[in-house]
Formats: structure tokens, C-alpha cells, sequence
């Protein structure tokens, strides 16, 4: 036990006062003489007895009021509180939570300023011997080496409000790590932070009960937000040139209700759609906007309002592949019935191919491909085309007229087996009109249609994954289709040649073709969220030459080599934490520009729902952690923190009661004890 004001315990020289009030009676006694006075001296014997336990008692009692009362104002308190040690193996660690929620408006600043100017005032006043480590959302490796006094106000100077939500068990570990690795065998660890219950999570956590934690609660007097959730388009097809549509969900965090929110739609920076938004307390709305692109290309787009103080998550950015035509590919030595469909039509730029000749770049560019019953492929064709699959396009696949067995390596890649070729004469009767392929094709399907007759088709003995959604009257699939990676694979199990069916002159036919060809269309992810999305796959990548990716922000500001596995035409991009904040990107292969990215800050930052602080201490508690003491920002602005932590302590407290209780004891003993 330490005092905050040891000189106080000179007040214990007090108990000297008592004590010879005890010792020297002071008052006089006039002897008074009875004629008889053998009983009187027996009365007189018991009574000095139990007079002198009395007077004992209270003077007890009076020492021991005035000793708590000294004490009291001495504020004891617990030794292993002290952080200004002259040890050269103490290990001070500043968390320092710099996420987006604490860009809200405290009482004079921002909660990340206050947290800055409470650290930077308890590192000016404590002892230079401390060793510091800092640790931001971020974790900037340079921050999380032992620091002096000085470099440790130089990296405080440099810390922005740019790092991603982070769990509050992983500044643990990291902390943690840092103390083995460097040896440091005493160690305090401070958190400052506003404490989102989507970071108070300390769940997996094995930390050293050794450590010293501090936890030091940013609150603001702020507590409404209205925010972008997300954005997302109504219809998965771009039409160039006609009315398309966007869907918004808009947030309120807030007690009170929301009228006329405007909201901005901006492509390429120029104003395409608005309108106003009208938001219930603590709820939340979907708006559709309308738009027309009237020319192709990458379109940067932002949807955007105005809400303060916070406003990290008043825009929500997305990119727009707007492409002039879609790009069909039918590969086969002869030209089938689908060209009729494609070759004429302006929205598709038709293209026949032989398969033994064809360049691959291609088939990269297509977006549909169709391989009819002339296409002879090898595996290295068939897994090419399931790359282009993987990538986004959607292919149709016509059994090969001439050995339907050629293309074995490709169903064995979707877990087809095909048994034999069935020349038994059938027809479909069934379709899966509820399959969301359907949607917007057919709205009722009539009980007597026309439907195609079946000459001969493969005859499937197992599939596991395909889903057949057109079937024949022998329960074989007509028609099956796969979800393969970002496209979709579609397997017919007769040709389109009259030899095989009736489909080319059904119907059905042209939507269905239309219908796939729009799938292969279709728009894909639009946008990409700070430290959720680590790895981002593409899979059209050109192989030939140097394969270096970069990525860079649209102004050029920011450019970076991110780690990537390529294989093929695939490539895996590791972006991690090395995004400086939110907006547009380029991915770029030596200097050519291949992909724009949308980055946007996580919405788990934008909800105003946060963890008390006995919420945080249990939390604490759960994980076998135990809480030194939970700190007030004001107290690194109004004095040292030791004296702060020192009386946040309730020892002195109770040496009041004590002092309180003895008193009145004492009272009682003089009035109450009579004999």
C-alpha cells in the first residue's frame, strides 16, 4: 500500500491528544466521609472496574476515528496501480481505437482528438524511463516497436482517422505479442475507444492475466447518424440507351424522425437521378431511382447525402461495366440455329469460331458461348471455357453430334455422368417455370404448350450439382443448369440439328437462348468494403508478357504492388489493409488498365450502438481479464492520471465510514453506558 499524500500521516501525532486526556485527569475530587463507609468502598471498587473498561473503549474508539480520518486523507491505495515506475522493463500500451465512428463530435473536438490530447498528456507527464508501443486500427508495424517519450508524441502527431473496425481481442493479442517479444515483464495496457459492441468482442482470447488493463470510454453527446447502407441494382442487365433502375436502403441511427433527406446519384461526376428520403426514427428506408447510360464504358458512380457530424458513410461508391453490345461466341466448324438469332441482331456482336483455331483472347472477351454438335474440343478447350465461366460469362453446351464421349472431361468437371446415347423417340412435359432462370420468361406456363419432341439425347445416370429445370416424359434432364464461380453453365442433352429434337423450331427456343445470353451479360459485384475484402478474384487476365498488377487511386495519389497468385488467366489479389481509405481504385497489368474497384468503409462503424461500461468490464471478466480501473478522458485534461486512478479508488471511502462509525460509537458509549 502507497499514499498519495504521505506528509498526511503526520496528523497521526493527533492520537497523542487523547491518549493524555486518558493518561491525566485533570478534574478534582473532594473527598466526602460517611460514618460507615465498609460498603461504600466495595460499591466503589466494582464501579472504577467498569469505569475503566469504559473509558478504555472510548478511548479506542477516539483513536480510532482520528486514525481512519488520517488515513482517509493520506488516499492509500494499491501499490501495483503505479505506472511511473523507474524500471527499465515497464511497457506502457496506448490502443488507440481510429476507426471511423470516432470522427463524431465530442463536447470540444472530435472523439479521436480528445483520445489524442488525453495520451498526449499522459505521456508528457510520466516519467521518461516508460516504454511506449501504439497501436492504431491499423497496426502500422513502425508504431509497434518500444518507443521513447519523444518518438512517442512525434507518432501521435501523425495519427489520422483512416483504419477499419477491428476486434478488441486481436489489439490484445497483438499487444501481448509485442510483451513476449520483447521481454518486457511488467506492462500496462490502455484502450481508448467508443466501445461499438461490434468490437467488444473478446471471444478466443488467451491473454496474460499479468497485464495491467485501463480502459478509457470516448462519448460523445451525439447520437443520431443517417447513412448509405448499401446500394444495389434493380435488374442484374445493363440497357444501354433505355431506363434502368438502382435500389438504396437508407439508415436512420436516431431518436428522431427524418424528413426530406435529399439524396444525389452521380455517374462519372455529373448528376443522374435525385430525390428526397423520409426516414422513422431508429429505421430505415428503400428508395428506386431511374437512370439512363447513354454511352458505354467504365462508369464511376456515387450515391450521396449530407448528415453531420459524421460523414464517412454519407456516400456509397460503385463501378458500372457498361458495354455497347454483348459478345456471343459460338464455337463449332458449321454455323447452327443460335446464329440466326445473334448474328442480325444489333445488341450482340456475333462471332463463329473453329475450336481448332481460335484465339483465346476471344473467348475471354465473350460474355455468352455457345458450343453446338460440330465443335470438337480437347480438355485444355473445355477447361478454358470453364475459366471463362468462372469469370462471368455463361455457356450453352450442345452435345457433339459426332462423339457425344469428347466432352467427358468437361461434365466430369461438373459432376455430370452421361450413360449412353438414347435414341428412343420421347418429348419434355415438364418445366421448372418456379426456377429463378424462368423469372420474367414465363408467366404461366398453358397446360397443353408445345413443347419440343426429343428424336435422341444423352441419357444421364448421376449429377450432383446441376439442377435439371426442363425435363422429358422418361424423368431424364433436357436441360440442366450449374452456377460455376462468378458465371453459369448451361447443359443441353440433345444437339439443335433436327436429328436430335424439335427445340430449334419451338417456342422456347429464342428466350431461352436470349434469357442465357443476358446471364452471361449481366452485371457483376459492384462494390468492395475496407477490411472485409481482403482476396478479390479475376479471372480475365491476359498471361502473355509481363504479369505485374498494380493497383492505384483515381487520382493518382496512391499506387501500391499488392501481393497476388496468378495461375493462368486467374489471378488472386491480396489487398488486406493496404487501401488508405474509401473510393475508387484501378487494378492495372503493366500500366494497362484491366478493372476499376468501389471501396467503401464498413456501415458496422455507422450504427450508434455502443457497450457500457460496465458491458465492457464484463466482457472482461468473461475472458478472465481484470480491469485495473475505467478512466474519463477529462481526467488527463484536469490532472496527473495517477491521482485520478488513485481517486477513483474506494479504500478511502470506507476509512471515512470507519472514522464516522468510531465517532458515533463513542457517543454511545459515554451516553448510554450508565453503570
Amino acid at each position: 500500500m502507497q499514499f498519495l499524500y504521505p506528509g498526511m500521516l503526520w496528523g497521526l501525532l493527533a492520537l497523542a491528544i487523547p491518549i493524555a486526556i486518558h493518561l491525566f485527569n485533570f478534574r478534582r475530587h473532594k473527598p466526602v466521609y460517611f460514618s460507615n463507609t465498609a460498603l461504600l468502598r466495595t460499591i466503589e471498587q466494582e464501579n472504577a472496574k467498569t469505569k475503566k473498561l469504559k473509558y478504555i473503549i472510548a478511548l479506542l474508539l477516539r483513536c480510532l476515528f482520528i486514525a481512519a480520518l488520517v488515513f482517509a486523507f493520506a488516499f492509500p491505495y494499491d501499490a501495483k496501480i503505479d505506472l511511473n515506475t523507474d524500471r527499465e522493463d515497464n511497457l506502457v500500451g496506448i490502443c488507440i481505437d481510429n476507426s471511423m465512428s470516432m470522427k463524431t463530435q465530442s463536447s470540444r473536438y472530435t472523439l479521436l482528438e480528445d483520445a489524442r490530447a488525453a495520451v498526449r498528456d499522459f505521456v508528457v507527464r510520466s516519467k521518461p524511463s516508460n516504454r511506449y508501443v501504439l497501436l492504431t486500427n491499423s497496426f502500422e508495424m513502425e508504431n509497434e516497436y518500444p518507443m521513447n517519450q519523444e518518438e512517442m508524441l512525434e507518432r501521435l502527431d501523425r495519427m489520422s482517422l483512416d483504419g477499419p473496425p477491428v476486434k478488441l481481442n486481436r489489439f490484445i493479442d497483438r499487444f501481448e505479442m509485442l510483451c513476449s517479444r520483447h521481454n518486457f515483464d511488467y506492462a500496462t495496457f490502455f484502450v481508448y475507444s467508443d466501445f461499438q459492441k461490434d468490437m467488444v468482442d473478446l471471444s478466443g482470447l488467451h491473454a496474460d492475466s499479468t497485464v495491467q488493463f485501463f480502459l478509457v470510454p470516448m462519448s460523445s453527446e451525439f447520437k443520431s447518424n443517417v447513412y448509405i447502407d448499401t446500394v444495389w441494382l434493380a435488374s442484374p442487365i445493363l440497357q444501354l440507351g433505355l431506363s434502368n433502375a438502382i435500389n438504396i436502403r437508407v439508415v436512420n441511427e436516431g431518436e428522431k424522425e427524418r424528413k426530406g433527406i435529399p439524396i444525389r446519384f452521380t455517374i462519372d461526376g455529373g448528376l443522374a437521378a435525385s430525390t428526397t428520403a423520409d426516414i422513422e426514427k431508429n429505421g430505415s428506408v428503400e428508395l428506386s431511382m431511374q437512370f439512363v447510360v447513354e454511352k458505354a464504358g467504365r462508369k464511376k458512380c456515387c450515391v450521396s447525402l449530407i448528415d453531420h457530424p459524421i460523414t464517412f458513410d454519407d456516400s456509397y461508391n460503385f463501378f458500372l461495366d457498361v458495354r455497347p453490345t454483348l459478345k456471343v461466341v459460338e464455337l463449332g466448324t458449321a454455323p447452327s440455329a443460335a446464329s440466326l438469332i445473334f448474328d442480325e441482331d444489333e445488341q450482340f456482336d456475333y462471332e463463329r469460331v473453329d475450336p481448332a483455331s481460335v484465339d483465346l483472347t476471344t473467348l475471354s472477351e465473350a460474355q455468352f458461348l455457345v458450343v453446338n454438335e460440330s465443335a470438337v474440343l480437347n480438355e485444355t478447350m473445355q477447361q478454358k471455357l470453364l475459366d471463362c465461366a468462372a469469370s462471368g460469362a455463361s455457356i450453352a453446351v450442345f452435345p457433339a453430334s459426332g462423339d457425344p464421349k469428347t466432352l467427358d472431361y468437361l461434365y466430369a468437371k461438373l459432376n455430370v455422368v452421361p450413360v449412353s446415347l438414347d435414341t428412343i423417340k420421347t418429348k419434355v412435359n415438364e418445366v421448372a417455370t418456379q426456377h429463378v432462370f424462368f423469372n420474367d420468361m414465363i408467366l404461366a406456363m398453358p397446360p397443353n404448350a408445345e413443347l419440343p419432341e426429343v428424336h435422341k439425347h444423352l441419357s444421364i445416370e448421376r449429377m450432383n450439382g446441376p439442377t435439371a429445370i426442363m425435363r422429358m416424359q422418361n424423368t431424364n434432364p433436357f436441360l440442366l443448369t450449374q452456377n460455376y464461380g462468378n458465371g453459369t453453365v448451361f447443359l443441353f442433352t440433345c444437339g439443335l440439328s433436327s436429328e436430335w429434337s424439335t427445340l430449334a423450331d419451338n417456342a422456347l427456343f429464342v428466350p431461352l437462348m436470349l434469357k442465357m445470353a443476358l446471364i452471361g451479360g449481366q452485371v457483376g459485384r459492384i462494390s468492395y468494403t475496407l477490411g472485409f475484402d481482403n482476396m478479390l478474384t479475376f479471372h480475365d487476365l491476359n498471361v502473355e508478357g509481363d504479369r505485374i498488377l498494380k493497383l492505384r487511386s483515381d487520382d493518382g495519389a496512391f499506387e501500391a504492388i499488392p501481393t497476388s497468385s496468378l495461375r493462368d488467366n486467374s489471378a488472386n489479389v491480396f489487398v488486406n489493409d493496404m487501401l488508405p481509405s474509401a473510393g475508387f481504385y484501378e487494378l492495372l497489368q503493366n500500366d494497362t488498365l484491366v478493372h476499376v474497384l468501389a471501396w467503401n468503409d464498413s456501415r458496422t462503424e455507422s450504427k450508434m450502438d455502443f457497450a457500457g461500461q460496465e458491458e465492457v468490464k464484463q466482457a472482461f471478466e468473461n475472458a478472465g481479464l481484470d480491469v485495473e480501473a475505467v478512466l474519463s478522458v477529462d481526467d488527463f485534461q484536469t490532472s496527473d492520471l495517477m491521482l485520478s486512478m488513485i481517486r477513483k479508488s474506494v479504500m478511502w471511502k470506507w476509512l471515512v465510514w470507519v472514522a464516522l462509525l468510531a465517532l458515533l460509537g463513542e457517543v454511545a458509549v459515554l451516553r448510554f453506558w450508565k453503570k
